[in-house]
């Protein structure tokens, strides 16, 4: 009989609180949470993006995103713009100080992509995403 930790889905949940406790040590050193920075990557990749797309890409409600874009442009890395042709509608755009601190934010996720990698070959890395991909 297998123990829980012997399980496929306790080493993935294990994996997952590593790679969080990687995340959110160095995202806290930014002063920022993940969903901020999640936010902040997306609106960088997706310039003029409405709240709306965003809520549906963070898996949050529009109250949350509100939130989280509030402390944003409080700390003045978002800009929201109004466009001329729909006054109801807000774009949303990183600022200077947004565009250097997504550079940041990517440079860790890139750092902890290397810290998975590290221990495998390049044909083991292709093995492993396959897999993962297929029970997504």
């Amino acid at each position: 009989m297998k123990t829980n930790q012997d399980t496929l889905s306790e080493n993935i949940y294990l994996v997952n609180l590593m790679q969080q406790e990687f995340i959110d040590t160095r995202l806290k050193k930014l002063g920022l949470t993940a969903h901020q920075a999640r936010a902040l990557n997306y609106i960088g990749f997706n310039p003029g993006v409405i709240q709306k797309k965003l809520a549906n890409y963070l898996g949050k409600q529009d109250a949350t995103v509100t939130n989280i874009l509030k402390v944003l442009e409080k700390k003045v890395y978002i800009e929201r713009k109004i466009p001329e042709d729909n006054e109801r509608q807000k774009n949303l755009f990183l600022t200077e100080q947004g565009l250097e601190l997504t550079q940041e934010i990517r440079k860790i996720f890139d750092d902890l992509n290397q810290h998975v990698i590290d221990g495998l070959a390049e044909d083991e890395q292709a093995q492993l995403k396959k897999l993962l991909k297929k029970i997504q």
